[in-house]
């Protein structure tokens, strides 16, 4: 009997075997190429495909390039720009880490690679196989051009299907990754003719358009956007309607820290946030961004890098669920909750007007559909310049939502309306015996505060709060309601001055979230508190003449 001896595998041999793991079929190719263009900051990515990729597949950038010396090595196993020790495996940021992409296309198919660098006279090229790489037309930024795909791997070629179902993929990937990558523009031809255009997407609108063009228009007209937060985790981006329910799941997309993703505990957790407002077969619409800490979330986890592992998957789960059940519970979406009826909003405008709190000697119109107007710019994450129909007006936007927030508070208490949100990770308050007591006898009065607690121990531990004081220190709050219900529960008036004092200032992300906030604000006054108007008198008055 003769005995196998144990060998090591011949390089190519090795490299099509990972290859097997990396490249499923010819969107696989596309989607890690583009990839590497993203990681190399391109804004501009134009994609070419013939005979469904088997034939023709090439991708080209306006990136950072690559060195002409590092030509060789890129197509090299485990060579990578993009980490340098074992510590950064757990920030990773960038789409691509592994190494393993490009020597496995070279070997499977005819790959040239062709670079210029900013500071380079000329481009160099190189094909697989090839030991020195020689000088080359082209212009700044990187080309992959890969022909022949699976020459040498005629049963991987036999299970490939139908061109019209291997192209569909190819688009499906393209669209993916520029819902996760509004900065960059894509330009993708089929067989010469172009079958998507998208430009660079810098504003909201531009990336609402995009979203459109991809999910269709009636996705956007039947969806609204939300952004909600927990510490350093946030969950953004279109939801679809309850009523806009869907026979398949071709309008879900969920992207974490820019990274497309297919995780079982995300698909749960929206399938639960939906599960009492969507039929039973039926599925929601959305496209949601979740951005994390890089180092509460595995990436390494599969060669494709679809699947992710959380360090507290409970806790991401959960807090999915929250925002999106909040979310979908708002009958007004982004128009924000009516703070008044349209006869108190009327009383409320006149009180303003005879107190002269309004901005302009001309009232403004209240009605308007945004009476701050467009807004031009935004300065120190926090206040906003805007052009109304009088005039340039200077908004120090985070105080006029806590304004609105403090009114919709009141209301919501007087109307016994007011919404609680349950806290994911239950707070404990030290407290005193007679503290405890009063939070137990005068339960009724915290539960119309939207407060739920229950003693643990020697405190209390407080399980839900107002989701107007989403952002509170809980802590301090729930110190000052106790201090308030020992003295006197009663004091409705008292206990509802409380809570609005702990409502927090949100923070400005950018002028897309600016936006949506000022939407907020058309049902209430503008007032001198948290608004100026930029007239001719106000900004002469900020300058000395010259003497």
């Amino acid at each position: 009997m003769t005995t196998t001896r144990i060998h090591a595998l011949p390089l190519h041999l090795a490299n099509q075997i990972a290859a097997g793991e990396v490249i499923e079929r010819p969107a696989s190719v596309v989607k890690e190429l583009i990839e590497n263009s993203i990681d190399a900051h391109a804004s501009q990515i134009d994609i070419d495909i013939e005979g469904a990729g088997s034939q023709l597949i090439r991708i080209q950038d306006n990136g950072e390039g690559i060195h002409p010396d590092d030509l060789i090595i890129a197509l090299s196993r485990h060579a990578t720009s993009k980490i340098h020790s074992s510590e950064q495996l757990s920030h990773i940021s960038s789409l691509g880490f592994r190494g393993e992409a490009l020597p496995s296309i070279a070997s499977i198919s005819h790959l040239t690679l062709t670079s210029r660098q900013k500071d380079s006279d000329c481009a160099y090229q190189i094909s697989h196989g090839e030991t020195e790489n020689t000088p080359a037309s082209h212009p700044y930024g990187t080309s992959f051009e890969i022909r022949d795909l699976f020459f040498n791997l005629p049963a991987r070629r036999h299970f490939l299907r139908s061109n019209k179902t291997e192209q569909h993929h190819i688009l499906t990937t393209i669209q993916r990754l520029a819902l996760s990558q509004f900065e960059v523009g894509f330009h993708y031809k089929y067989a010469h003719s172009t079958k998507l255009k998208l430009a660079m997407a810098h504003t909201f609108e531009q990336r609402q358009q995009r979203v459109a063009k991809i999910c269709g228009k009636s996705f956007i007209d039947n969806s609204f956007y939300i952004e909600q937060r927990y510490e350093e985790i946030t969950l953004s981006g279109w939801l679809g309607k309850t009523e806009a329910h869907r026979s398949q799941t071709d309008v879900q997309y969920f992207f974490i820290n820019g990274r497309v993703i297919r995780d079982r505990v995300i698909n749960h957790a929206i399938r639960q946030a939906y599960a009492e407002t969507i039929p039973a077969g039926r599925q929601a619409a959305y496209v949601l961004y979740l951005t994390i800490p890089l180092d509460t979330v595995d990436i390494n986890v599969h060669p494709t890098k679809h699947e992710v592992r959380f360090r507290n998957a409970r806790l991401i789960h959960g807090l999915i669920i929250s925002a999106i059940q909040e979310a979908l519970s708002s009958t007004d979406y982004f128009t924000a909750e009516k703070i008044a009826s349209d006869d108190t909003i009327a009383e409320q405008t006149a009180t303003y007007q005879s107190q002269q709190l309004l901005i302009s000697s001309k009232p403004f119109d209240t009605a308007s559909s945004n009476p701050l107007g467009q807004i031009i710019t935004l300065l120190e994450q926090r206040y906003i310049i805007t052009q109304s129909l009088q005039s340039l007006l200077l908004t120090d936007l985070p105080e006029a939502i806590r304004h609105l927030h403090r009114q919709q508070l009141r209301n919501a208490i007087a109307d016994n309306t007011l919404r609680s949100r349950p806290i994911l990770v239950p707070i404990i308050v030290s407290t005193d015996k007679q503290q405890i007591d009063a939070a137990q006898k005068h339960a009724a009065v915290l539960n119309n505060l939207a407060i739920q607690c229950q003693q643990q121990n020697n405190g209390l531990m407080v399980t839900a709060i107002p989701s107007l004081l989403a952002q509170c220190d809980i802590k301090k709050l729930m110190s000052a309601i106790l201090l308030a219900l020992t003295h006197d529960p009663t004091d409705t008036e008292g206990l509802t001055a409380l809570l609005q004092q702990h409502i927090a200032l949100i923070t400005i992300n950018n002028i897309e979230h600016a936006k949506q906030l000022i939407e907020q604000l058309n049902m209430m006054p503008i007032q001198k508190k948290w608004c100026i108007s930029l007239d001719q008198q106000t900004l002469s008055s900020l300058f000395s003449p010259l003497q």
